[in-house]
């Protein structure tokens, strides 16, 4: 199993969620709460059932809108 911080390093190396029990990306998104600057994203991952929740937080602000 990764760890948080080896979770966290590999999703955002490769821009995708995966499953840290198995590392499968075939992860289903559940419930989700948002808060004024955090979120808690609940996942389950069809390969192996494990349930985790991931916690994001608000890291930076700037002026405009992103460019697509």
């Amino acid at each position: 199993m990764l760890t948080p911080d080896e979770w966290r390093t590999r999703v955002i190396d490769d821009s995708i969620t995966i499953c840290p029990a198995c590392e499968s990306p075939n992860i289903t998104m559940g419930a989700c709460a948002i808060g004024s600057a955090s979120i808690h994203q609940e996942y389950t991952c069809e390969d192996c059932q494990h349930e985790f929740t991931a916690f994001f937080a608000l890291a930076f602000c700037y002026e405009g809108h992103p460019k697509l």
